[in-house]
């Protein structure tokens, strides 16, 4: 049997004396030496963020050991990543698609009549969905109010919008925000010159 060693600060075992280095090892050991240049550190500044030898960090981009659970935590506590996400980043971000949705990776929903709505609450929201809207100049959500159960609330994220509300007209501007029982007769509409953007909420109750 090929001698097998471990590395200093017990990381893991080496892989066997002239041996190709496990893919895995060597996926895990590239995504450390990423994301340490991508923080423009050195192998010496990640030493002494993580207490792991330069020696064992060395091997540990190079693919020639694998790290135990221990120096896994260490190394990604020190970039401010998941632990799942250094060992498989596919995993991780199954995880995270339950709860967050990245600003590039929102679902688009509809895009009619001036009027674009993409999905921004992620899988975990029952009650609660969030969208992100963009309203194009003189676009509206129609002729006549509409009603619904549940509630609302918005965040003007740029340009303008004209809320009307049981008959009574409010113009909101970047900034401001608004709240409303959907069962009472609603409409929105952009009079202004330029998109608008808003951040609505509709909750289920």
């Amino acid at each position: 049997m090929p001698h097998m060693k471990t590395a200093d600060d017990g990381a893991g075992r080496a892989q066997a004396n002239g041996a190709n280095p496990d893919e895995e090892t060597q996926k895990l050991g590239q995504r450390i030496r990423d994301l340490r240049l991508k923080a423009g550190m050195t192998l010496t500044d990640l030493a002494k963020a993580t207490g792991v030898s330069i020696g064992t960090l060395s091997q540990l981009e190079r693919g020639l050991v694998s790290p135990t659970v221990r120096t896994v935590y260490t190394v990604a506590a020190a970039f401010g990543v998941m632990p799942a996400w250094l060992i498989d980043p596919s995993s991780s971000k199954q995880a995270e698609n339950r709860y967050i949705v990245r600003a590039g990776e929102r679902s688009h929903l509809l895009d009619i009549d001036g009027i674009r709505k993409d999905v921004a609450s992620p899988a975990a929201s029952k009650r609660l969905r969030g969208f992100f809207m963009v309203i194009q100049p003189g676009c509206h959500s129609g002729t006549q109010p509409y009603s619904h159960k549940g509630e609302e609330i918005g965040f003007i994220l740029s340009g303008a919008l004209e809320l009307q509300i049981e008959g009574e007209t409010f113009m909101l501007y970047e900034g401001d925000c608004f709240a409303f029982p959907s069962d009472k007769p609603h409409r929105f509409a952009n009079s202004s010159a330029r998109p608008s953007t808003v951040f609505w909420v509709n909750a289920d109750i």
